[in-house]
């Protein structure tokens, strides 16, 4: 993991040196092992680096080739790096070292911009190619690393995170009330705009080109919609899916350090967990590089100790089980302050008491479990497939088997399931449904959102431009690939590297590997979902797992850390006098209205108060970022104003 920072002067002036060296000093808790830049004329390209494999150690970024022609910084990981390297020697290329950096660098000089295509990993990488007199970055298919920049004028500037970019005294500094809606409205569905108008995010799965006259953006993977993967028995598809899984965890395995790994107790991180037991027992010098980090929640209906003490049960990794410290007002403004950005979510937030201890405990890299609910759990849409096959008594018997996750009543009423939603409206032309929505009198946006806002921003236009289409041959296919673009997904993921990096941590997700992505996306619903969610991953893992993990269905559910997050008295204040409202951009007696809601429900034990938290949240979220750092309100009685803690150019 490392962190980046750059300027590209357009017009031919020289890169200034002291501008570079504010920017590197702005991210340097994402790299505490070294730091450095290199300037040649307008270019300058600044990196800060954190060890977290045992080849980074040899790595001195930014890295230039022989001959000075390209320089290459990188934040990130290649987990493909034996094909990579065959394929590189095969092509003539003699490398000189065994970095992922000279590896990344090479794969530029010979695939050139199509690069990208050849790497599979997490990163964010810019590279100068003095021959094109041009910049080129790329970013992961996921969005796992993060990439900001702002083209003003004659000045390209980049970074890790937001900060650097305000150094430059031509960055913007206005809010983009268009991604403010989205937040607001808790529809986030653009990947490329940030909350302030100028300043961008490269979207995942893209590359772009900067030069003088050119800067352009291009998406350089997607899925093969056309690709099937056809077995003749359970048995062959889970074991080419297990393949493929320890796979993806042996290659994300490199680390000079301990590896520490997050065990919630849900299906995912227990089966890496579970994975790495099984192959330690083979293996014993493995037993003393891995240990295990679990939040558990004493009282709480989310607290998943027991699954979490059958999994460390299995195995001799030493176990660390703590309760998370509630996050506080102070600490949301903290993450306001420190990233110029939204804060952390609550239930990402209770993290940082495990991210302190596997610091404390030496570790640099965290294995997770994420990925397997967007890429193995199955879609409801299914419902629409099989109507659109016919094949009616398979939905019938995938509704009467589906009931538990929808329905806690005996009776059955089949338009009391998700067969509307699920199963007819995919036919529905999109304009139609909005027509019928009128009809109907049901809202088209939420009640809280100014209507003003909304058509303002042009709300209908960016959720529709949203859409990335693909000929994909059913709606389930089509439903999981949307996981790759969703802009509410790509913003937690780049919360929670965000979070992790801080901490001096990276983040690593087996079930994030595009080749399992690819593989998932390939298959048969029957082995996403049969009877229940992640049907390929419970027989893949078979006994490996212990049973009461393997045979569970429903996931812990967080909302209470929201509520609890939201009811204290500070708070509550807030939500009284929102900067939000007065400023026109949504309604202060609705969002009043619906934290009252919240809070009755909460008290009484009603479970309807989950359906307020998250858009509660992302109020409070916005309200935050925009009343403390451009209203400079201190909204904390023993914190000072934004005068006398955020740098001047936000006065």
């Amino acid at each position: 993991m490392s962190g980046l920072a750059g300027i590209y002067r357009l017009d031919g002036k020289p890169a200034d040196p002291a501008l570079l060296q504010r920017m590197i000093h702005r991210i340097a808790h994402r790299g505490p092992d070294a730091s450095d830049y290199w300037i040649k004329g307008s270019i300058g390209i600044g990196h800060v680096m954190l060890h977290t494999t045992s080849e980074s150690l040899d790595e001195r970024q930014p890295w230039t080739d022989e001959t000075g022609t390209f320089c290459l910084a990188y934040d990130g990981r290649i987990d493909n790096r034996e094909d990579l390297a065959l394929s590189l020697n095969a092509a003539g290329f003699h490398l000189r070292t065994n970095t992922d950096a000279e590896l990344m660098l090479r794969a530029y000089q010979h695939w050139g911009e199509s690069c990208p295509e050849h790497l599979i990993g997490d990163f964010a990488l810019v590279i100068w190619d003095s021959r094109r007199q041009q910049l080129f970055c790329a970013r992961d298919i996921l969005g796992l690393k993060p990439l900001y920049y702002c083209h003003q004028g004659t000045t390209f500037c980049w970074a890790s995170e937001l900060p650097p970019l305000f150094e430059h005294p031509a960055t913007p500094r206005s809010p983009n009330e268009a991604m403010i809606a989205e937040f607001l409205s808790g529809t986030v569905v653009t990947n490329t705009e940030t909350l302030y108008e100028g300043i961008s995010r490269l979207e995942p799965a893209h590359s772009l080109v900067v030069r003088p006259g050119r800067c352009e953006t291009r998406r350089y993977w997607t899925i093969d919609p056309h690709r099937r993967i056809e077995y003749a028995n359970d048995d062959d598809y889970a074991k080419h899916f297990y393949e493929l899984f320890s796979k993806a965890v042996q290659c994300r395995l490199r680390s000079h350090k301990p590896i520490g790994l997050e065990l919630s107790g849900g299906l995912d991180s227990s089966s890496v967990v579970s994975l790495l037991q099984a192959s330690s027992r083979k293996n014993p010098q493995d037993r003393d590089r891995f240990q295990t980090f679990s939040l558990i929640f004493p009282g709480l209906p989310c607290d998943e100790r027991t699954f979490i003490d059958a999994v460390t049960a299995q195995g001799s990794f030493p176990a660390h089980c703590i309760p998370p410290q509630p996050p506080a007002l102070t600490s949301f403004l903290d993450d306001v302050l420190r990233y110029q950005d939204l804060p952390d979510h609550p239930n990402g937030a209770m993290n940082n008491s495990l991210r302190t201890l596997a610091q404390q405990q030496g570790c640099r890299v965290l294995l997770t479990g994420s990925g397997g609910d967007e890429w193995f759990t199955g879609s409801w849409f299914h419902y629409a497939d099989l109507l659109r096959r016919l094949k009616l008594g398979s939905l019938f018997r995938r509704i009467q088997a589906d009931r538990p996750f929808y329905c806690e009543s005996d009776c059955y009423d089949l338009f009391a399931v998700p067969i509307v939603q699920f199963g007819l409206l995919p036919f529905v032309p999109q304009s139609w449904r909005t027509l019928g929505k009128r009809l109907l009198g049901r809202a088209t946006i939420p009640a809280w959102i100014s209507p003003d806002l909304w058509r303002r921003t042009h709300m209908p236009e960016r959720i529709r431009q949203s859409i990335f289409l693909a000929p994909f041959s059913s709606y389930a296919q089509q439903d999981i690939f949307r996981s790759t673009t969703h802009g509410l997904g790509i913003h937690g993921t780049e919360l929670d590297e965000r979070a992790a990096s801080f901490f001096g941590l990276e983040s690593r997700h087996p079930l994030n590997d595009q080749r399992l992505i690819e593989f998932a996306l390939a298959l048969p619903e029957e082995q996403r979902w049969r009877d229940s969610p992640k049907f390929i991953l419970r027989k893949a893992m078979g006994a490996r797992l212990p049973i009461s993990v393997r045979e569970r269905v429903l996931k812990a559910d967080f909302s209470c850390i929201y509520a609890q997050a939201l009811l204290s008295e500070s708070n509550a204040a807030i939500f009284q006098s929102l900067s939000v409202a007065s400023m026109g951009w949504v309604h202060g007696d609705q969002i009043w209205t619906a934290y009252q809601t919240m809070a009755r429900c909460y008290s009484r034990g009603d479970e309807a108060y989950q359906s307020h938290v998250a858009p509660l949240w992302m109020v409070f979220g916005v309200e935050l970022w925009f009343r403390r750092l451009f209203q400079g309100q201190s909204l904390h009685p023993d914190l000072p104003t934004r005068q006398e803690v955020v740098p001047s150019y936000f006065a």
